[in-house]
């Protein structure tokens, strides 16, 4: 796959962590969330994947070295942002972005390259991941916070509404977005540039693609995964959560 090229977002400060460290070096059994976001990106990736980075960035970048590449975001503003933040570090021979999270570190090598080939084969601008979590107390603990997945009356994906936005009844939908995009290049950057950060948050949101998408009558390709590959950590208590998959 020469022609894509992996994003990580890893800007986080983690301050629901209880630590002073970024999120991306919260470590699981003694390894920073990111190692395993970066592992599989370079199994799947010969190219060395791009870490957004921004609290205490320099942390980061002395873990990772030079497994990664580094684009620097300076102030917050959502994960629109965060993904223009590293457009001057994609090479032009790259047509296809695939945006991970370094707080989620179970993402799978096969996973990448079904949602690269879902993007590739269909010849859409947009492919992405979803999950339905059946268990309740993963629904309710893990992943009640990430947004929700609309579907039409054909069941195609119509939008993605995040929870901070969501009314009653799009809480209660089960099939949520852990945030795994995968865009043709040209087209990403094009509509990032038109997002507007009029929600609850006042941030960028990388999801709205999906709504700009299905605006414009394009087709969004997707590819359903288990409910550990979404999961992902913001509190001790959820790390716990991830500890425990990790025997299982």
């Amino acid at each position: 796959m020469k022609e894509t090229q992996i994003i990580i977002l890893a800007a986080g400060h983690g301050k629901r962590m209880g630590g002073s460290i970024p999120k991306a070096l919260v470590t699981l059994e003694g390894t920073p969330m990111m190692q395993f976001v970066v592992n599989s990106a370079q199994a799947a990736i010969a190219r060395k994947p791009i870490a957004v980075v921004g609290y205490a960035a320099d942390m980061v970048k002395d873990v990772f070295k030079d497994s990664c590449r580094y684009a620097l975001q300076e102030e917050q503003k959502g994960t629109g942002h965060a993904v223009m933040s590293a457009e001057g570090l994609i090479d032009d021979d790259v047509d296809t972005v695939v945006i991970l999270y370094a707080d989620q570190p179970f993402i799978s090598t096969a996973t990448i390259e079904k949602i690269v080939q879902c993007r590739k084969n269909r010849n859409v601008p947009l492919a992405i991941a979803t999950a339905v979590i059946e268990d309740q107390n993963l629904f309710e603990n893990q992943f009640y916070n990430f947004g929700r997945i609309i579907r039409d009356s054909e069941n195609s994906i119509s939008a993605i509404v995040e929870m901070k936005d969501a009314d009653d009844e799009q809480k209660k939908v089960r099939e949520v977005n852990p945030a795994y995009f995968c865009c043709e290049k040209k087209w990403l950057f094009d509509q990032l540039r038109t997002l507007k950060n009029d929600n609850a948050q006042g941030e960028y949101y990388l999801t709205d693609l999906v709504k700009i998408a299905f605006d414009k009558n394009l087709d969004i390709c997707s590819v359903q995964i288990g409910e550990k590959e979404a999961l992902g950590a913001n509190t001790p208590e959820q790390l716990k959560v991830l500890e425990s998959f990790l025997v299982k």
